[in-house]
């Protein structure tokens, strides 16, 4: 306990780290020397006032960093621009929500996450109850002050329309892809469309923030497309909407999953998070509003606050090393060996009866050499000699000292040789009550 409370104090920059160890891009000064293999991007922190000034540029994201990038890129163009207007989510958008939450679910930064949450309001989350936190956070609508659909997503990571202002927009890969390549997302939807939609207008840093890549303030203006007006014969000025941000941020360099875990932390009302962070040596007011009822999130975005006490920042060719998560990131596709089954509660004792069953659903043979099942607590028990055919089903038993299948509800992860979890089931309490009956996920 005095461990957490102890990391209850830097729990933003743990998750930083976190992210920065997994799918996060370095943020480093324009003069500064990026590691192609770590990818990162830079930053220009810059006062001029010059409409052709791009203050994120060179970005390098590696191969292996690319899945939520991708994944998030896809609901960019899923949303009616003006506040006021009624969402129609189609089945296919859903669909790209879902697909999102399953890729960032079990990262590093989410994982970090939620540990947190589940110390700080003293309850056990589930892998299952922790992504309905995120979709309730994040993709749930709600209406608030005659704006009938609302979501904390579309506000933080896409951006909307009030007037002629700019709300929200706090995703710092989004606003590098509107400020020249657009039309990555939305090439279906505006072909011949110009790929530059930003106009920088000037940097409004104070008190030494030009030192820290990891957050920009600036002033900009969006010409920003309105989806919803699409139709045949529709012109460019029939849907671009010229919107201005006299004073915005953001923070540069996480993951979409990093952004959420970020502000998943700081929402949610049991786990009491300060509101204040230190990262990388600067401190950070951690604005965040929410629904009326509280279960949604409205905006979030950092305020630089200074150079925090005694802190000391990365120098160019020294970045901070980043803390190595304690569980494996999720992997960069979908695994087709599969959690079928599990005995939790076998008759009589428990020890050497417990099983766990696996299935193929590939069309190709799966060898599960150096693959492990791993349960709540962390215990371990690794795969060795098995080999499934496509559609061969196999019930593994585990033995004492091993994994342990709490009959209170617990979790079964599967690790594949990388270290990355292929596939995790959970189960409650009330499924493990009848011994002898084995649960079917």
């Amino acid at each position: 306990m005095l461990k957490w409370m102890e990391g209850r104090m830097d729990i933003y920059q743990q998750i930083w780290d976190a992210d920065q160890a997994a799918n996060g891009i370095q943020p480093i000064l324009a003069d500064w020397q990026g590691d192609a293999a770590r990818g990162y991007v830079k930053v220009a922190t810059t006062a001029m006032e010059d409409e052709d000034v791009r203050i994120l540029t060179d970005l390098v994201i590696p191969d292996k960093k690319k899945l939520t990038y991708d994944r998030v890129l896809k609901l960019f163009d899923n949303y009616a621009l003006a506040e006021q207007d009624q969402e129609v989510e189609t089945p296919e958008e859903r669909q790209e929500i879902h697909d999102l939450l399953e890729a960032v679910v079990d990262t590093p930064p989410m994982l970090v996450a939620r540990e947190y949450v589940a110390n700080a309001s003293g309850t056990v989350i589930s892998r299952d109850r922790w992504y309905g936190v995120l979709l309730e956070h994040w993709f749930r609508s709600f209406s608030q002050g005659g704006d009938p659909a609302l979501t904390g997503f579309e506000h933080v990571f896409v951006g909307e329309q009030e007037g002629a202002k700019i709300q929200g927009y706090h995703f710092w890969y989004k606003y590098y892809l509107d400020d020249g390549m657009a039309t990555l997302f939305d090439r279906d939807s505006f072909p011949g469309f110009d790929d530059d939609r930003i106009a920088y207008v000037r940097g409004r840093y104070s008190d030494g923030q030009e030192r820290f890549p990891e957050t920009v303030t600036i002033s900009y203006k969006w010409f920003a497309p309105d989806y919803s007006r699409l139709g045949p014969g529709v012109e460019p000025e029939d849907v671009l909407r010229p919107l201005t941000k006299p004073t915005g941020g953001f923070f540069v360099g996480c993951s979409v999953e990093g952004l959420m875990a970020l502000g998943s932390v700081r929402a949610h009302l049991g786990a009491r998070a300060p509101k204040e962070a230190v990262i990388n040596g600067a401190r950070y007011d951690m604005k965040v509003f929410r629904s009326a009822n509280n279960q949604h999130i409205r905006t979030f975005y950092p305020v630089y606050l200074g150079p925090a006490a005694g802190a000391v920042q990365p120098q160019p060719g020294q970045p901070s090393t980043p803390v190595q998560p304690s569980q494996p990131p999720h992997p960069a596709g979908p695994s087709t060996v599969r959690i079928l089954a599990a005995l939790v509660n076998p008759l009589g004792e428990d020890q050497d009866k417990e099983t766990v069953t696996l299935i193929n659903t590939g069309s190709e043979t799966q060898s599960l050499e150096a693959w492990k099942l791993v349960d709540a607590n962390r215990n371990s028990f690794g795969l060795e000699d098995v080999t499934l055919a496509p559609g061969m089903a196999i019930t593994i038993r585990l033995p004492r000292n091993s994994v342990q299948l709490s009959n209170k509800g617990g979790e079964i992860r599967l690790v594949n040789r990388d270290g990355h979890t292929a596939h995790v089931v959970t189960y409650s309490k009330a499924q493990a009550q009848d011994q002898g009956r084995t649960i079917v996920f």
